[in-house]
């Protein structure tokens, strides 16, 4: 009999288990206020709206995922 397979994670799901997993960690905050062009505020909210993720949340991601590219850094 065959057996139907789950497909494989889309994008977008794979993107919001990263930040879930960001906020499972129970880290303090600090707040980090950037002046950024307005076409660049609002390629960032459309693109959180697709995600399905809230503004703040695919900044954390964007940042993380920008340091763990292209940073030596021990502190994780």
């Amino acid at each position: 009999m065959l057996k139907a397979k789950r497909p494989s994670k889309t994008q977008k799901e794979k993107s919001i288990e990263e930040v879930q997993k960001i906020e499972k960690v129970e880290e303090k905050t600090k707040r980090f206020n950037v002046d950024i062009p307005t076409s660049l505020h609002r390629r960032i909210k459309i693109q959180a709206e697709i995600e399905g993720l809230k503004l703040n949340q695919l900044a954390v991601k964007l940042l993380e995922d920008y340091l763990s590219k292209n940073s030596n850094d021990q502190m994780k």
